[in-house]
Protein backbone atom coordinates (compact mmCIF):
# COMPACT_ATOMS: atom_id res chain seq x y z
CA UNK A 1 0.00 0.00 0.00
CA UNK A 2 1.63 3.38 -0.53
CA UNK A 3 2.46 5.72 2.32
CA UNK A 4 0.50 9.32 2.10
CA UNK A 5 3.68 11.15 0.72
CA UNK A 6 3.44 9.06 -2.60
CA UNK A 7 -0.35 9.38 -3.02
CA UNK A 8 -2.31 10.75 -5.37
CA UNK A 9 -5.46 12.35 -3.23
CA UNK A 10 -7.43 13.07 -6.99
CA UNK A 11 -7.53 8.96 -6.96
CA UNK A 12 -9.40 9.58 -3.65
CA UNK A 13 -12.00 11.41 -5.82
CA UNK A 14 -12.05 8.76 -8.42
CA UNK A 15 -12.50 5.92 -5.90
CA UNK A 16 -15.20 7.86 -4.50
CA UNK A 17 -17.03 8.90 -8.01
CA UNK A 18 -16.68 4.93 -8.96
CA UNK A 19 -18.22 3.82 -5.77
CA UNK A 20 -21.04 5.76 -6.13
CA UNK A 21 -21.86 5.32 -9.54
CA UNK A 22 -20.50 1.76 -10.50
CA UNK A 23 -20.04 2.75 -14.28
CA UNK A 24 -16.27 4.07 -15.46
CA UNK A 25 -18.27 6.68 -17.84
CA UNK A 26 -20.61 8.09 -15.25
CA UNK A 27 -17.69 8.42 -12.56
CA UNK A 28 -15.44 9.95 -15.37
CA UNK A 29 -18.36 12.44 -16.28
CA UNK A 30 -19.24 13.19 -12.42
CA UNK A 31 -15.33 14.41 -11.65
CA UNK A 32 -14.79 15.73 -15.04
CA UNK A 33 -12.56 13.50 -16.66
CA UNK A 34 -12.97 11.28 -19.91
CA UNK A 35 -14.01 7.46 -20.02
CA UNK A 36 -10.17 6.55 -21.02
CA UNK A 37 -8.38 8.57 -18.00
CA UNK A 38 -10.80 6.93 -15.86
CA UNK A 39 -10.34 3.18 -16.97
CA UNK A 40 -6.65 4.02 -16.26
CA UNK A 41 -7.30 5.24 -13.04
CA UNK A 42 -9.29 2.25 -12.23
CA UNK A 43 -6.22 0.03 -12.96
CA UNK A 44 -4.47 2.28 -10.59
CA UNK A 45 -6.23 1.80 -7.84
CA UNK A 46 -6.46 -2.29 -8.67
CA UNK A 47 -2.81 -2.40 -8.42
CA UNK A 48 -3.74 -0.36 -5.41
CA UNK A 49 -5.45 -2.39 -3.63
CA UNK A 50 -4.41 -5.50 -5.42
CA UNK A 51 -8.64 -6.28 -5.72
CA UNK A 52 -10.95 -5.43 -8.86
CA UNK A 53 -13.11 -3.15 -6.86
CA UNK A 54 -15.18 -3.45 -10.31
CA UNK A 55 -16.25 -6.45 -12.01
CA UNK A 56 -18.91 -7.43 -14.63
CA UNK A 57 -22.11 -8.62 -13.31
CA UNK A 58 -24.61 -11.38 -14.71
CA UNK A 59 -26.10 -8.66 -17.04
CA UNK A 60 -22.95 -6.45 -18.64
CA UNK A 61 -23.29 -4.06 -15.67
CA UNK A 62 -20.42 -3.21 -13.19
CA UNK A 63 -20.48 -4.57 -9.73
CA UNK A 64 -18.43 -3.69 -6.20
CA UNK A 65 -16.91 -6.10 -5.34
CA UNK A 66 -17.23 -7.52 -1.52
CA UNK A 67 -13.85 -5.37 -0.71
CA UNK A 68 -14.99 -2.09 -2.38
CA UNK A 69 -18.70 -2.58 -1.05
CA UNK A 70 -16.18 -2.13 2.45
CA UNK A 71 -15.07 1.16 1.05
CA UNK A 72 -18.38 2.89 0.70
CA UNK A 73 -18.51 4.57 3.84
CA UNK A 74 -14.68 5.01 4.63
CA UNK A 75 -14.07 7.01 1.50
CA UNK A 76 -17.36 8.73 2.06
CA UNK A 77 -16.10 10.35 5.07
CA UNK A 78 -12.38 10.55 4.02
CA UNK A 79 -14.39 12.94 0.95
CA UNK A 80 -15.79 14.75 3.93
CA UNK A 81 -12.89 15.13 5.89
CA UNK A 82 -11.03 16.61 2.99
CA UNK A 83 -13.83 18.81 1.99
CA UNK A 84 -13.61 20.51 5.61
CA UNK A 85 -9.77 21.22 5.21
CA UNK A 86 -9.92 22.85 1.77
CA UNK A 87 -13.54 23.86 1.17
CA UNK A 88 -15.37 24.39 4.66
CA UNK A 89 -13.54 27.79 4.92
CA UNK A 90 -13.80 29.02 1.51
CA UNK A 91 -16.29 32.43 1.41
CA UNK A 92 -19.98 31.38 0.09
CA UNK A 93 -21.59 33.86 -1.88
CA UNK A 94 -25.20 33.15 -1.78
CA UNK A 95 -25.73 35.55 -5.33
CA UNK A 96 -23.13 33.34 -7.14
CA UNK A 97 -23.15 29.97 -5.48
CA UNK A 98 -24.03 27.23 -7.64
CA UNK A 99 -24.53 24.76 -4.40
CA UNK A 100 -26.85 21.75 -3.89
CA UNK A 101 -28.24 21.16 -0.74
CA UNK A 102 -29.72 18.01 0.17
CA UNK A 103 -32.28 18.34 2.68
CA UNK A 104 -34.48 16.08 4.58
CA UNK A 105 -37.88 15.92 6.03
CA UNK A 106 -41.68 14.96 5.39
CA UNK A 107 -44.11 15.90 2.85
CA UNK A 108 -45.81 17.88 5.97
CA UNK A 109 -42.52 20.08 6.64
CA UNK A 110 -41.87 20.75 3.58
CA UNK A 111 -45.53 22.03 3.15
CA UNK A 112 -44.73 24.14 5.75
CA UNK A 113 -41.42 25.55 4.97
CA UNK A 114 -40.34 24.89 1.27
CA UNK A 115 -42.69 27.27 -0.20
CA UNK A 116 -41.08 30.46 1.56
CA UNK A 117 -37.31 29.27 1.47
CA UNK A 118 -37.41 28.43 -2.62
CA UNK A 119 -39.18 32.33 -2.72
CA UNK A 120 -36.27 33.10 -0.59
CA UNK A 121 -33.77 31.14 -2.25
CA UNK A 122 -34.62 32.14 -5.55
CA UNK A 123 -33.48 35.87 -4.57
CA UNK A 124 -30.75 35.32 -2.93
CA UNK A 125 -29.33 32.92 -4.12
CA UNK A 126 -31.14 31.99 -7.85
CA UNK A 127 -28.34 29.38 -9.01
CA UNK A 128 -28.84 27.17 -5.48
CA UNK A 129 -30.48 23.64 -6.19
CA UNK A 130 -32.82 22.28 -2.92
CA UNK A 131 -32.60 18.67 -2.97
CA UNK A 132 -35.63 17.29 -0.92
CA UNK A 133 -35.55 13.93 0.87
CA UNK A 134 -38.41 11.75 2.56
CA UNK A 135 -36.85 11.15 6.07
CA UNK A 136 -39.81 10.12 8.68
CA UNK A 137 -37.60 9.06 11.06
CA UNK A 138 -33.95 9.53 12.55
CA UNK A 139 -32.07 6.89 14.87
CA UNK A 140 -29.71 6.52 13.30
CA UNK A 141 -26.72 8.45 10.46
CA UNK A 142 -27.85 6.08 7.73
CA UNK A 143 -29.92 9.04 6.12
CA UNK A 144 -26.66 11.44 6.88
CA UNK A 145 -24.44 8.71 4.80
CA UNK A 146 -26.84 7.43 2.10
CA UNK A 147 -28.58 10.08 1.11
CA UNK A 148 -25.58 13.06 1.93
CA UNK A 149 -28.03 14.87 3.84
CA UNK A 150 -26.88 18.20 4.82
CA UNK A 151 -30.03 18.81 7.39
CA UNK A 152 -32.94 16.73 8.66
CA UNK A 153 -36.00 18.48 9.59
CA UNK A 154 -38.33 17.37 11.96
CA UNK A 155 -40.15 15.83 15.20
CA UNK A 156 -38.46 12.37 15.96
CA UNK A 157 -38.81 10.06 19.10
CA UNK A 158 -34.96 8.81 19.02
CA UNK A 159 -31.92 10.76 17.30
CA UNK A 160 -28.25 10.13 17.40
CA UNK A 161 -26.58 11.87 20.45
CA UNK A 162 -23.91 12.89 18.20
CA UNK A 163 -25.92 15.36 15.83
CA UNK A 164 -26.38 19.03 16.44
CA UNK A 165 -29.60 20.39 16.86
CA UNK A 166 -32.10 23.97 17.05
CA UNK A 167 -35.30 24.35 17.85
CA UNK A 168 -37.44 25.57 14.94
CA UNK A 169 -40.97 25.81 15.60
CA UNK A 170 -43.97 23.82 17.15
CA UNK A 171 -47.54 22.88 16.10
CA UNK A 172 -50.99 22.02 17.67
CA UNK A 173 -52.60 18.56 17.44
CA UNK A 174 -56.10 19.29 15.95
CA UNK A 175 -59.10 17.01 14.94
CA UNK A 176 -60.27 17.84 11.41
CA UNK A 177 -63.84 17.26 9.50
CA UNK A 178 -66.19 18.36 7.03
CA UNK A 179 -67.37 22.20 8.55
CA UNK A 180 -70.89 20.15 8.29
CA UNK A 181 -69.69 16.54 10.55
CA UNK A 182 -72.64 15.94 12.97
CA UNK A 183 -69.72 15.73 15.52
CA UNK A 184 -69.42 19.18 14.75
CA UNK A 185 -72.66 20.44 15.56
CA UNK A 186 -73.44 21.81 19.06
CA UNK A 187 -72.09 20.11 22.24
CA UNK A 188 -68.09 19.65 23.29
CA UNK A 189 -66.78 16.44 20.91
CA UNK A 190 -66.01 13.94 23.44
CA UNK A 191 -63.59 10.98 23.08
CA UNK A 192 -66.86 8.91 22.82
CA UNK A 193 -68.11 10.97 19.79
CA UNK A 194 -65.13 11.12 18.12
CA UNK A 195 -64.69 7.28 18.59
CA UNK A 196 -67.71 6.56 16.77
CA UNK A 197 -66.32 8.02 13.51
CA UNK A 198 -64.63 6.58 10.68
CA UNK A 199 -60.79 7.84 10.89
CA UNK A 200 -58.30 8.67 8.82
CA UNK A 201 -54.78 8.07 9.75
CA UNK A 202 -51.43 9.20 8.42
CA UNK A 203 -48.70 6.36 9.02
CA UNK A 204 -45.21 5.76 7.33
CA UNK A 205 -44.86 3.88 4.01
CA UNK A 206 -42.29 1.56 5.81
CA UNK A 207 -44.88 0.88 8.18
CA UNK A 208 -48.32 0.88 6.49
CA UNK A 209 -50.93 -0.31 8.71
CA UNK A 210 -49.48 1.16 12.28
CA UNK A 211 -50.66 4.49 13.41
CA UNK A 212 -49.48 6.03 17.19
CA UNK A 213 -52.30 7.77 18.03
CA UNK A 214 -54.99 5.00 16.60
CA UNK A 215 -52.08 2.43 19.06
CA UNK A 216 -52.67 5.15 21.87
CA UNK A 217 -56.73 4.78 21.72
CA UNK A 218 -56.55 1.20 21.70
CA UNK A 219 -54.67 0.95 24.49
CA UNK A 220 -56.61 3.96 26.45
CA UNK A 221 -59.73 1.09 25.92
CA UNK A 222 -61.42 3.45 22.89
CA UNK A 223 -60.72 1.73 19.93
CA UNK A 224 -61.46 3.31 16.89
CA UNK A 225 -62.74 2.62 12.82
CA UNK A 226 -60.05 3.38 10.54
CA UNK A 227 -61.19 3.71 7.01
CA UNK A 228 -57.89 5.10 5.33
CA UNK A 229 -54.32 4.85 5.64
CA UNK A 230 -52.13 6.76 4.00
CA UNK A 231 -48.39 8.07 3.86
CA UNK A 232 -49.27 11.36 2.75
CA UNK A 233 -50.63 13.98 4.78
CA UNK A 234 -52.76 16.13 2.27
CA UNK A 235 -54.13 13.11 1.24
CA UNK A 236 -55.58 12.49 4.57
CA UNK A 237 -57.13 16.48 4.33
CA UNK A 238 -58.43 16.34 1.13
CA UNK A 239 -60.66 12.89 1.45
CA UNK A 240 -62.50 14.24 4.37
CA UNK A 241 -65.01 16.63 2.39
CA UNK A 242 -68.47 15.54 1.96
CA UNK A 243 -67.40 12.17 4.34
CA UNK A 244 -68.30 11.22 7.87
CA UNK A 245 -64.39 10.80 8.22
CA UNK A 246 -62.20 12.88 10.50
CA UNK A 247 -58.47 12.87 10.75
CA UNK A 248 -56.50 13.69 13.39
CA UNK A 249 -53.52 16.23 12.26
CA UNK A 250 -51.20 20.08 12.73
CA UNK A 251 -52.68 23.33 13.10
CA UNK A 252 -50.13 24.73 10.39
CA UNK A 253 -50.67 22.09 7.84
CA UNK A 254 -54.52 22.03 7.99
CA UNK A 255 -55.49 26.01 8.23
CA UNK A 256 -54.76 26.98 4.86
CA UNK A 257 -57.13 24.28 3.15
CA UNK A 258 -60.03 24.97 6.06
CA UNK A 259 -61.74 27.46 3.55
CA UNK A 260 -61.29 26.01 0.29
CA UNK A 261 -62.33 22.33 1.02
CA UNK A 262 -65.07 23.16 3.27
CA UNK A 263 -63.21 21.75 6.63
CA UNK A 264 -63.49 22.67 10.49
CA UNK A 265 -60.92 22.14 13.43
CA UNK A 266 -61.89 21.32 16.71
CA UNK A 267 -59.33 20.53 19.64
CA UNK A 268 -58.86 16.69 20.63
CA UNK A 269 -60.79 15.11 22.84
CA UNK A 270 -57.61 13.71 24.37
CA UNK A 271 -53.97 14.73 25.77
CA UNK A 272 -51.63 14.88 23.04
CA UNK A 273 -47.84 16.93 22.90
CA UNK A 274 -47.13 19.77 20.36
CA UNK A 275 -45.56 18.51 17.70
CA UNK A 276 -41.50 20.65 17.90
CA UNK A 277 -39.75 20.32 14.71
CA UNK A 278 -36.01 20.63 14.82
CA UNK A 279 -33.05 21.36 12.78
CA UNK A 280 -30.69 18.76 12.90
CA UNK A 281 -27.03 18.40 11.36
CA UNK A 282 -23.89 16.78 11.95
CA UNK A 283 -20.65 18.09 13.50
CA UNK A 284 -18.56 18.36 10.44
CA UNK A 285 -21.14 20.79 9.23
CA UNK A 286 -20.94 23.14 11.52
CA UNK A 287 -18.37 25.84 10.41
CA UNK A 288 -19.06 25.27 6.86
CA UNK A 289 -19.86 28.61 5.68
CA UNK A 290 -23.13 27.61 2.79
CA UNK A 291 -24.07 25.35 5.86
CA UNK A 292 -24.19 27.63 8.21
CA UNK A 293 -25.75 30.19 5.74
CA UNK A 294 -28.72 27.20 4.96
CA UNK A 295 -29.54 27.07 8.72
CA UNK A 296 -29.82 30.71 9.26
CA UNK A 297 -32.31 31.08 6.56
CA UNK A 298 -34.30 28.05 7.73
CA UNK A 299 -34.00 29.70 11.32
CA UNK A 300 -35.41 32.45 10.41
CA UNK A 301 -38.74 31.23 8.12
CA UNK A 302 -39.54 29.25 10.94
CA UNK A 303 -39.52 32.04 13.14
CA UNK A 304 -42.14 33.74 11.12
CA UNK A 305 -44.18 30.61 11.24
Amino acid sequence: MANMITLNLNLLKALDALLSEENVSRAGEKIGITQSAMSITLRQLRLLYKDDLLVRGSQGRMQPTDFAKSLVIPVREAMRHVEAVFVAHTPFEPATSARTFHVGMSDYIAFVLLPTLMRTITHAAPDVIIVQHAVNHLDSLKHFEELKLDVVIGDFKSVPKSLKTTQLFSDQGVIVADKKHPAFQGEKLTLKKFTSYPQVFVALESQPEENFIAEMLKKMGHPVKVSLMTPHTLIALQALPGTPLMTNTVKKLAEPFIESLGLAIHEPPYKLRDYQAKLYWQVRDQNDLGHQWLRELIKEISRKL
